[in-house]
């Protein structure tokens, strides 16, 4: 078990077992930045039917409301870097994919993703209208951890509140194994019995994305150091 997935048993024993020894507070201060993230949005499955509240600040009960609000519990103003890397950005996914590339990093092979990183979608739902399977940047979720036979489970805001799901890029078109132990979620929401486009997170996916919070403090201070007072 990693340290990320040891802390959201700790998280789920403390927020259910009366008399726990240690309290999420504790939990929390004792653990890295990315298992922080992990804990932090386990914390709300099961809610995101009412906008997100952190510090006064309301975030949108949608997949990208869910993520921000959940980097702003940790200090990182996520929706700020994503208006800033894509400020024409119609589609808040796509504005929080440019904000990876701008303050950290993104891929889609060649490493795993740690518990809080970002993990992005295509087509989870016709967008424009057109019956054609040509909407990017629709969906995103949280990395929660990943196991050892490489499955993905990642936390996300879908339309019942914020819910975990499975991506296992090793069978990107297989819902689950033989076991019946779910691989990859469905994510595409389906508005005919004809629609046969791809619809799990395997076959939607695009890539995961990391945000550097360094990179992304020296950006806002020097930006805010730029920006010219008003007399």
């Amino acid at each position: 078990m990693t340290r990320a997935v040891a802390l959201v048993a700790l998280v789920a024993s403390a927020a259910g077992c009366a008399g726990t020894s240690v309290t999420l507070r504790e939990a929390l201060d004792q653990s890295d930045l990315q298992a922080r993230l992990a804990a932090r949005g386990h914390a709300w499955l099961g809610q995101g039917k009412r906008p997100f509240l952190v510090g006064g600040e309301r975030f949108n009960p949608d997949c990208t409301g869910f993520v921000e609000a959940v980097y702003a519990t940790e200090g990182i103003p996520l929706r700020l870097l994503a208006q800033r890397a894509a400020p024409r950005a119609t589609s808040g996914v796509a504005a929080l994919w440019a904000a990876a590339g701008r303050y950290g990093s993104r891929w889609r092979r060649g490493a795993w993703p740690a518990p809080g990183d970002l993990i992005f979608f295509d087509d989870t739902w016709d967008r424009n209208g057109n019956g054609v399977h040509d909407d990017p940047f629709t969906h995103l979720g949280m990395v929660e951890w990943v196991d050892e036979q490489g499955t993905v489970t990642f936390l996300h805001r879908a339309g019942a509140g914020v819910v975990r799901g499975h991506l296992t890029l090793a069978r990107p078109a297989s819902m689950r194994a033989a076991g019946g132990t779910e691989l990859n979620a469905p994510l595409r929401v389906r508005v005919s019995r004809d629609d046969r486009a791809p619809a799990l997170a395997g076959q939607l996916f695009v890539g995961f994305g990391r945000i550097d919070p360094a990179h992304a403090t020296r950006s806002t201070h020097a930006s805010s150091a730029a920006r010219p007072t008003r007399g």
